[in-house]
């Protein structure tokens, strides 16, 4: 019997734990992925992040962390490095397609006017029941050229932050050009090198609008790039208390 192939996207922890169980269950996953490596947000972060809870509390079931990791709370390069290792144990690198950016989904074998006619899920409640293929329309990032896949099934496993910013809008002339400044998105900050980031805020007056995690984080590299002289401002709607990490 053929064996059934499931499309995966993203290659981030849901990505390769669901690569893992569709192999555990007899199935033939491929996984795209838009990046060159695994590991999701983990791949590239600020130059302080760390992970945010107890690692006893973030770790793969079956895959503990090694013994060299001796932190409560690990910097992201370690964090990255135990996701790397993980995949590369049970052996999912040979199933994940890297540079290659899903642009499109579309089910092909029933009309809508079937699909919506269907009390159940795929129909009956079986899962692979129904006649037809999803085709998943692919563009490798490397050499600029457009794949189609056909599957059985699709997980989407992009999480919440899959590369699109949130950017307010300004209202006309109260914007960039207001203030003579520049106005970038925490991922943009991200996406730098550590150095870049650093020279990038240094010597300037910034001004972070947020509360959480990579508000405060951002807020506290600008900090201490910058000291007393340039001092940083965090803009945020909602008040709210920040519990001290060092409570016990």
């Amino acid at each position: 019997m053929e064996k059934k192939q499931i499309g995966i996207i993203g290659a981030g922890i849901s990505g390769l734990l669901a690569c893992k169980y569709m192999l555990s269950k007899g199935f033939d996953p491929i996984v795209f992925e838009a990046k060159s490596d695994v590991g999701g947000v983990w791949i590239k972060t600020i130059a302080s992040t760390k992970l945010q809870t107890p690692k006893t509390m973030y770790q793969f079931s079956d895959f503990p962390w090694p013994s060299s990791v001796t932190e409560n709370c690990p910097a992201q390069h370690k964090v990255f490095d135990y996701i790397q290792s993980y995949a590369q144990h049970f052996d999912l690198i040979k199933h994940i397609r890297f540079n290659t950016k899903v642009v499109g989904i579309e089910y092909e074998g029933l009309s809508d006017e079937e699909i919506q006619s269907y009390s159940l899920w795929n129909g009956n409640g079986q899962p692979f029941s129904f006649k037809g293929k999803w085709k998943v329309v692919v563009d490798n990032t490397e050499n600029n050229s457009t794949k189609v896949h056909k599957v059985d099934f699709v997980i989407l496993c992009m999480g919440r932050y899959c590369d699109v910013p949130n950017i307010p809008e300004f209202p006309p002339k109260k914007g960039p050009e207001a203030f003579h400044g520049k106005v970038i998105h925490s991922m943009d900050y991200a996406a730098m090198d550590y150095e870049s980031a650093a020279n990038f805020v240094k010597g300037k007056q910034v001004i972070v609008v947020g509360f959480h995690k990579s508000a405060l984080d951002i807020a506290m590299e600008c900090s201490e790039a910058n000291g007393l002289k340039n001092q940083c401002t965090v803009l945020y709607r909602t008040e709210q208390w920040n519990v001290p990490a060092n409570l016990p």
